[in-house]
């Protein structure tokens, strides 16, 4: 599937929510929450005036209820409200001080968890069969804004992001969050936190553009990728399958990037026109789900990029054939080999000096065993046409190549023929 494009926000799309039928939830600057079909891309449901300014956050239950945080009118403190699956209002919480910056539900659907702007991160219970919610705990440990909140998959663990720069990581039980680590290292506010599928490491973004992976069992810090994105770090996301991590960063960034979960290299870089405000992915691990400064929802594919040495030569041969708008090379990092190297500058040569240079840089390579893996950019839609017309110029190049050998084998042969000749007659000269 190429990436899919849901409309029908007027303004930017600031979080997104996923329902397992097949629906996406959305929230907007302009205080709209939108319900969209991802099989017919329809907007199923829409509340447009959900809150009276932006939806900062949306969690959805169970049942199908949906969980909405965000702005609204100051003087009645109603930041955090209740919607049915058809976005009809169920219940308004009141207890925040600020509006509610974001918000997370347990994995057994009983609790879920709030924070906002007031430095306070409150806990919610259902009561029992057909009550209301209610606020069972306020953990006020923070000393600034709350940023994110996140659930471990096993529900035992609540980890808290803040505008202090901190991480605080709590046991969780029946509704019982009790501090057990403080993680410090971040320079920056912390907007995102994610726990990996087996809870073993939780990964943070935070505006010091760095992510990191921490240890939940003893608080300590594992990985530190320092310089992920060029901006803030908006949003992190772990796959359900625990083989990939996904991030966004934000202005002058507009990049979203896929990690290797277990190596933490950088697979792949979706070059972006907008920033990404944030991004989940789904349950079978295939798509990225992310929230854009565009006033859209995408839905693109999350493939598992390996890369091989010969990776940047293919890429050259497509920025060839195809002008240099259709492929990009990843961005050159501490990591990039000195053979990724010369091919973009390869590349940026065929660009600025004209492709009568092809057949020159084509003689020194062999695209018989080349693999077929590309960097597409995200406006170039049709990857697969791409790969069927490479792997004909690849064939029909193999049999150029078969015939020019040969030419070239039967002149070196009659070559020989006319040196044996000059020979002979040389030494009958001689004599």
């Amino acid at each position: 599937m190429d990436e899919q494009l849901l409309h029908g926000h007027n303004d930017e799309v600031c979080c997104v929510a996923l329902r397992s039928n097949g629906h996406v939830a959305s929230g907007g600057d302009d205080g709209s929450i939108i319900v969209h079909s991802t099989s017919s891309n329809k907007v199923e449901y829409r509340a447009d005036n959900a809150f009276a300014y932006d939806v900062n956050g949306l969690c959805y239950l169970p049942n199908g209820s949906l969980v909405a945080c965000g702005y609204d009118d100051e003087d009645e403190g109603t930041h955090l409200k209740v919607f049915t699956p058809s976005l009809e209002l169920v219940q308004t919480l009141v207890g925040h001080d600020g509006y509610a910056e974001c918000v997370t539900v347990s994995p057994s659907g009983s609790h879920f968890a709030s924070g906002g702007y007031d430095k306070k991160v409150m806990i919610w219970s259902e009561p029992g069969e057909g009550g209301e919610w209610a606020r069972v705990q306020v953990l006020e440990d923070h000393t600034d804004w709350i940023r994110a909140v996140c659930f471990s998959p096993d529900g035992k663990q609540l980890a808290t992001g803040s505008s202090d720069k901190l991480i605080n990581l709590y046991s969780f039980n029946e509704g019982s969050a009790i501090l057990a680590h403080t993680l410090e290292g971040h320079t920056f506010n912390v907007y995102s936190l994610s726990f990996s599928p087996d809870c073993k490491l939780l990964c943070s973004g935070s505006g010091d553009k760095s992510i990191k992976f921490w240890n939940p069992a003893d608080g300590s810090l594992v990985k530190s990728i320092d310089q992920a994105h060029t901006s803030a770090v908006m949003s992190v996301s772990y796959s359900p399958n625990g083989r990939v991590l996904v991030s966004a960063g934000y202005y002058s960034d507009n990049t979203m990037k896929i990690w290797d979960a277990e190596t933490f290299e950088l697979k792949h870089t979706f070059e972006q026109e907008f920033r990404t405000n944030q991004l989940t992915i789904t349950a079978d691990s295939n798509y990225i789900v992310s929230a854009n400064f565009d006033n859209t929802v995408r839905i693109t594919p999350c493939r598992e990029y390996h890369l091989t040495a010969l990776t940047p030569i293919l890429n050259l041969i497509l920025h060839i054939v195809y002008k240099w708008e259709f492929v990009s090379f990843l961005e050159p990092n501490e990591n990039t080999s000195i053979l990724e190297e010369v091919m973009r500058r390869l590349g940026e040569c065929v660009y600025h000096g004209g492709y009568n240079v092809t057949s020159e840089i084509l003689s020194f390579l062999s695209p018989a065993h080349l693999p077929v893996q590309i960097t597409p950019t995200r406006w170039k839609r049709d990857p697969e046409s791409l790969i069927l017309f490479m792997r004909a110029r690849f064939e029909c190049s193999q049999e150029e190549n078969a015939r020019l050998r040969q030419r070239i084998a039967e002149l070196q042969e009659e070559g020989s023929e006319e040196e044996e000749e000059e020979e002979e007659e040389e030494d009958e000269d001689s004599e």
